[in-house]
C-alpha cells in the first residue's frame, strides 16, 4: 500500500518517536510512504521549535527525522500538474488551502492521504473525497501478512 504523508504527522513523530505514528514511518512492512516536497521546508521551517519543545539534542532530532524521511519518496511539487492542483485549490478553498499540494498528489497519483486532520477528512468527505487514510487504518494494515 502507498500513502501520502501529512507533514503534520512527520513533525507529530519526532515530538513522540515511541508513537504508533513513529512506528509506522520506521516500518518496513506493507507501507510505502510519498509526499510533497515542501514538507522538507516546513519540517525545516520548525526544526528549533520542535528541539525546543522536545528538549532533545539537534542532532538526535536529525537521527530521527533521518529515520522519517529515508523512508518517503518526495514527489517535487512541480512534477504534479497544474490540472490536479488547480482542481485541488477548487476542493480544498473552503476546508484548508494549506492541504492543497496532498490532494493534488492524491489526484495525480490516487493513492489515499495519511493524515489525522477531522477538519480534512470530513470536510473532503462531505464534498465525496473519501481519499483519506487514518492512523488507525494504517496500524491495521501494517500487520497483516
Amino acid at each position: 500500500m502507498i500513502v501520502i504523508a501529512d507533514s503534520n504527522l512527520v513533525i507529530s513523530s519526532l515530538y513522540a518517536p515511541k508513537s504508533i505514528i513513529a512506528s509506522i514511518f520506521k516500518s518496513e512492512k506493507n507501507i510505502q510512504l510519498i509526499a510533497p516536497d515542501f514538507i522538507l521546508d516546513e519540517i525545516n521551517n520548525h526544526f528549533t521549535e520542535i528541539v525546543d519543545k522536545t528538549r532533545k539534542s539537534k542532532s538526535e532530532l536529525q537521527f530521527e527525522l533521518k529515520q522519517i524521511v529515508g523512508r518517503i519518496k518526495f514527489i517535487p511539487a512541480e512534477e504534479i500538474p497544474m490540472i490536479h492542483i488547480k482542481k485541488a485549490i477548487a476542493i480544498v478553498w473552503d476546508i484548508d488551502i494549506d492541504d492543497t499540494l496532498f490532494v493534488a498528489l492524491h489526484l495525480f497519483k490516487k493513492h489515499k492521504i495519511w493524515t489525522g486532520d477531522k477538519v480534512l477528512i470530513n470536510g473532503l468527505k462531505s464534498k465525496g473525497y473519501d481519499i483519506c487514510v487514518t492512523t488507525t487504518e494504517l496500524k491495521t494494515k501494517m500487520y497483516k501478512k
